[in-house]
């Protein structure tokens, strides 16, 4: 029987799901500043520096088209392992790992081919909890393709002419 381990984390009162082996790590939002970089797509709130490295942080709020709100003592930086590169995104809270049986997951529902959700792998049900399963690399692909592996900047475009 195959069975799957997800990190549960809430954003706006519901419960979202992803894989736990993609997760690379859980960080108090507190703890660190967000960079804005103008012209980035808008579901992308900056980047952060963490322990050396620049990371991209996504705005999940904005990514499914809710409310913002101020930033809670709670909130965290779900770190991810997507395509070689780190990136994270912003929960209101993360609750709970959870292992889940087949039995347990259920298709997404569709809705007609004019609304394609392709972030949302499906739905795990714990009693009368029901979690949505998010895809990682859909989950963080936007409409203008941002390709998070090149530099926004090369070294060689810093140079100072002598």
């Amino acid at each position: 029987m195959a069975s799957i381990q997800l990190v549960i984390f809430e954003i706006d009162g519901s419960e979202y799901g992803i894989d736990a082996l993609t997760v690379n790590g859980i960080l108090r939002a507190q703890k660190y500043k967000i960079q804005k970089i103008p012209g980035l797509p808008r579901e992308i709130e900056g980047m952060i520096n963490l322990r050396g490295q620049v990371n991209y942080i996504f705005n999940l709020r904005k990514k499914f088209e809710l409310s913002e709100t101020s930033d809670a003592e709670e909130t965290k930086f779900i770190m991810l392992n997507i395509n070689g590169q780190v990136v994270g995104c912003i929960a209101d809270e993360v609750t709970d790992i959870v292992h889940f049986n087949e039995e347990d997951l259920h298709p997404a529902p569709t809705l007609g081919s004019n609304l394609t959700l392709t972030y949302i792998k499906g739905i795990g049900k714990v009693d009368e909890r029901m979690i949505i399963i998010l895809d990682p690399i859909q989950l963080l692909s936007t409409k203008e393709s941002l390709d998070l592996e090149t530099p926004l900047v090369k070294l060689s475009d810093l140079a100072i002419p002598s």
